[in-house]
């Protein structure tokens, strides 16, 4: 028997569950948006197939100008400068060298292994004693007229490598599931939809943690790939700030890292490095750093900072790694600077990002999709990039 209702209905006579429509917003709100700035400035620019599960590249460099002592020589006499281990094969029979802390010039006469036999004071700049650890510029070869033809030496090209990986995030929902009404998009769109942008993710945090190898499932006995970023390739200027980054600690590091490659490099920053280093123009350093809305190939640039050498660098602040701990040089304290003429995005032929559908078994009574990529990042030259680390 229904219950009776006297005097004013309010809404609590309403019967709660079946009776009261839910005002509902459609838009469903994510915590995050997409913050995957490496993997689209990649993919865009500089993103060329693979036909391999292994990719391979060729690096080579100018040949070495500069050398330096292991051992002393006198002010007076003749001297044979002896070189540190390995550095012999840099010089050549008629090289002009100098001595860059006396500016003692040297013209070379004879080399065996790393020690020079050389003709000093060529020049005006005196005779003067060297140290270990000065040194030497090798500024030019000098031949004599009629000579034969001279001493030859190249660098040979060193072999970069990386594997590709397959990057797969799924879904799968009941086909009764699929088809109800509910508020907000219907399922599996939206799910879908959510597991695109973790799939992106998973790159690019590929591009700056993932490491390089290849293992064999014990399950399966099937070989597993795994892609090498940013952090497995640059060793040279991987500096440990160890605290707080000062504007002279940043610019004493951007002389070093900035000496070779392009121009078009882009700092990627934790959220504590870009607050300390916007703070240095609250610090009588001038527009250190300069907030920007620029977009370079669909990327939004945060701002520029100064750098050495007369150019500003693009910065880009990972929101997303504010949630990164910096407690023991965790992610939270690090920043990478990029040459993104050096760094390909390489996707495995006919494997790029795609979300594939119609994934459950046959007969399954249910909907699975997937998002799958296959490839790889190419990271070459990695005295082009560098990464700041440790800062608190």
């Amino acid at each position: 028997m229904a219950n009776v209702v006297t005097g004013t209905v309010s809404t609590e006579e309403f019967e709660t569950t079946a009776e009261r429509k839910i005002d509902m917003d459609p838009e469903i709100k994510m915590l995050d948006k997409d913050e995957s700035q490496f993997t689209t400035y990649t993919q865009d620019v500089s993103s060329k197939v693979t036909h391999r599960e292994k990719i391979n590249w060729l690096e080579n460099e100018y040949f070495p100008r500069l050398v330096s002592l292991s051992a002393a020589y006198a002010a007076s006499g003749a001297v044979t400068p002896t070189l540190q281990t390995g550095q012999g094969a840099y010089v050549r029979k008629g090289d002009f060298i100098r001595n860059m802390k006396t500016g003692e010039g040297f013209w070379v006469t004879g080399i065996t292994g790393d020690v020079l036999t050389a003709t000093r004071t060529i020049g005006g700049a005196a005779a003067a004693a060297g140290t270990i650890g000065d040194q030497m510029l090798i500024a030019s070869n000098a031949s004599a007229q009629g000579a034969d033809f001279g001493q030859t030496a190249m660098l040979q090209k060193t072999v970069g490598y990386n594997y590709t990986q397959i990057f797969r995030h799924g879904l799968t929902f009941s086909r009764t599931a699929t088809a109800i009404d509910i508020f907000g998009p219907a399922q599996p769109g939206q799910e879908s939809a959510n597991k695109g942008v973790e799939h992106k993710r998973a790159l690019e945090y590929t591009g700056f943690w993932g490491a390089r190898g290849m293992i064999t499932d014990p399950a399966t006995g099937e070989p597993v790939g795994f892609a090498g970023g940013l952090a497995e390739f640059v060793t040279t200027f991987k500096r440990d700030v160890a605290g707080s980054l000062t504007a002279d600690y940043l610019d004493s590091y951007f002389k070093d890292a900035l000496q070779h490659g392009s121009r078009n490099k882009v700092m990627y920053v934790a959220p504590l490095l870009a607050l300390q280093i916007s703070k240095f123009n609250r610090t009588g350093m001038g527009q250190y750093w300069v907030p920007s809305d620029t977009s370079i190939h669909g990327v939004k640039v945060d701002a520029f900072i100064s750098g050495v050498y007369g150019w500003k660098i693009p910065v880009i602040v990972k929101r997303d790694w504010n949630d990164f701990s910096t407690t023991n040089k965790q992610y939270g304290g690090w920043g990478f600077l990029v040459d993104h003429d050096y760094v390909s995005w390489r996707p495995l032929v006919d494997a790029s990002t795609s979300l594939l559908t119609a994934r459950q078994p046959r007969g399954a009574d249910r909907v699975s999709e997937e998002w799958l990529t296959e490839g790889t990042w190419e990271i070459a030259q990695e005295r082009n990039h560098g990464i700041l680390y440790g800062v608190v």
